[in-house]
């Protein structure tokens, strides 16, 4: 099927439990706090029914059914980018990727589950007998089916790391009971963003050393649960459209969300028990959600270089020398983004199912670079923008009669209406000067993997030891052998997981072709 906005409005009155703040919502879809943010849910379902955009936002599967282009299973580096178009669209209708967390993010993660789904049944441990493999398939077909949107829960709450045993004494989900008809769960994944506008909380962990083998847990829920309650902080979202055009369209809110013995059937578990799995994992997982905050944050890349011509051609500052550097600072930024999301396409692979993956070395350094010069990116714009991001007219003032041959005034420059400045500068402010785009701030620092965590995890899967690829030139430069007996942890690591990061091996192989042609 192919949802509406309409049909997933009234989903949301299912009777999930779900706090903002100090207050208990009785209906997400229809509360003040969260009204605003459900319906920018309901735009996205509604953008596939719009026929100018038919052919970017679905596809006739095989069996001749329309489909949102979420579920698209790309085979090839054409239809890889044809997917990446999709996110594109959807980011930009949807206020240049202001929301980071829309139904096609979610779902996109099931796909390194549906890739190569016996390693999840195999190393399974407590589950013997039971086809988790096949749950899997038959999990995602049915979300497909239904056109669900599942939201993410992986992290798990801080803990004291002072002593050994802390990992046993985290609230932290975990198994509390097994039987012939499922699992018990009793405790908290800490950061749930946008879940309380989700269709089912899908469950997974980041390993720890020393993870109690019950806390492993890979698992599916409805939000509309007994015993599960979404907990959320307060929201940040704005009352008055007209001097909030962009923070009054509703926040994610980020929370945690909480499980009071809660069961779940067999037919919705993946995988338990084996930390030597979740080491591999989740990373593989996200892998896919981290290609697509790569294209996000190049989409987030453009709309700053663009507000960056915008307001200093309208203040009339864009000849000045000095400006133009600035500002072909954001226009770099952006083209260096755009540079990895298509570098990352060009020296892609197939994985163990047939997809097409994006070469994971040069997305996640995109990612990393974007961390690392965004928020002088943020700098470099408010600064150029002066009082026009900040001290402005509110709406009422600018239509008082009295006042606003003034505003005309001060605000006229040689391109572009004087009230375009008031909204060029309450995008600006909305983005980057108030506590709604702090959070975006902080949400691509956190929650889209800190920059020291990607270079890590990184640095962990990739073969960057002596004898690996990254030291083959210099080797032979040196006059120096490989050292065959070369023991690193890579080596170590799972077929099955080397598998999912195979560009590795056809890395050089492929720039070599790529440079030849």
């Amino acid at each position: 099927m192919l949802r509406t906005g309409k049909q997933y409005l009234e989903s949301l009155n299912d009777g999930r439990v779900v706090w903002v703040g100090n207050e208990k919502i009785d209906n997400v879809a229809t509360h003040s706090k969260t009204r605003d943010y459900a319906q920018r849910h309901a735009d996205f379902y509604d953008l596939h029914h719009r026929p100018d955009l038919q052919d970017v936002m679905t596809y006739v599967d095989d069996k001749g059914e329309r489909r949102s282009m979420m579920w698209f299973g790309h085979r090839t580096k054409d239809e890889l980018k044809k997917k990446r178009r999709y996110h594109e669209t959807v980011m930009r209708e949807m206020m240049g990727a202001s929301f980071p967390r829309t139904p096609d993010v979610n779902n996109y993660v099931l796909t390194t589950y549906t890739d190569d789904p016996m390693p999840w049944q195999k190393t399974s441990v407590g589950t013997e007998g039971q086809p988790l493999a096949q749950r899997i398939v038959d999990f995602a077909e049915f979300v497909r089916n239904h056109d669900h949107n599942c939201a993410p829960n992986f992290v798990d709450p801080q803990m004291d790391r002072s002593t050994p045993d802390a990992q046993a004494r985290s609230p932290g989900l975990r198994v509390i009971e097994r039987n012939e008809k499922g699992i018990v769960v009793d405790g908290v994944k800490a950061v749930s963003t946008g879940t309380a506008f989700a269709d089912w909380v899908h469950i997974g962990v980041f390993f720890r050393p020393g993870i109690p083998a019950d806390q492993i847990i890979f698992a599916a829920v409805p939000v509309a649960t007994k015993g599960l309650s979404v907990v959320c902080r307060e929201s940040l979202v704005k009352e008055d459209a007209a001097e909030h055009p962009l923070a009054s369209k509703g926040d994610e809110l980020d929370g945690m969300t909480v499980f009071d013995k809660v069961f779940i059937p067999w037919s919705h578990v993946f995988h338990l028990g084996n930390p030597e799995h979740a080491k591999l994992y989740p990373q593989r997982v996200f892998d896919w959600l981290h290609y697509h905050a790569l294209v996000r944050q190049m989409v987030r890349a453009e709309l700053m270089a663009g507000l960056s011509v915008l307001i200093t051609e309208h203040i009339g500052t864009s000849k000045i020398p000095a400006v133009q550097t600035r500002v072909a600072k954001l226009i770099g930024f952006h083209q260096a983004m755009l540079a990895h999301v298509v570098a990352s396409e060009e020296l892609g692979f197939h994985t163990p199912g047939g997809l097409y993956k994006p070469n994971i070395l040069i997305y996640d350094f995109g990612r990393a670079l974007y961390l690392e010069n965004f928020s002088q990116m943020i700098y470099e714009l408010v600064d150029l923008s002066g009082r026009s991001a900040l001290l402005f007219a509110t709406e009422d003032q600018w239509e008082d009669s009295k006042l606003n041959t003034l505003f005309e005034k001060m605000n006229s420059g040689p391109v572009g209406r004087p009230k375009d400045r008031l909204r060029i500068g309450r995008v600006i402010r909305d983005l980057f000067l108030t506590d709604w785009g702090s959070r975006l701030f902080v949400f691509e620092n956190f929650n889209g993997t800190p920059l020291q965590s990607i270079r890590m995890l990184t640095m962990q899967r990739a073969e960057f030891s002596g004898s690996g690829t990254y030291g083959k030139l210099a080797r032979q430069v040196c006059g120096i052998d490989s050292v065959a007996e070369d023991n690193t942890e890579y080596k170590a690591t799972a077929d099955y997981a080397k598998a999912m990061d195979a560009a590795r091996h056809q890395e050089h192989l492929s720039l070599s072709t790529t440079l030849a042609i």
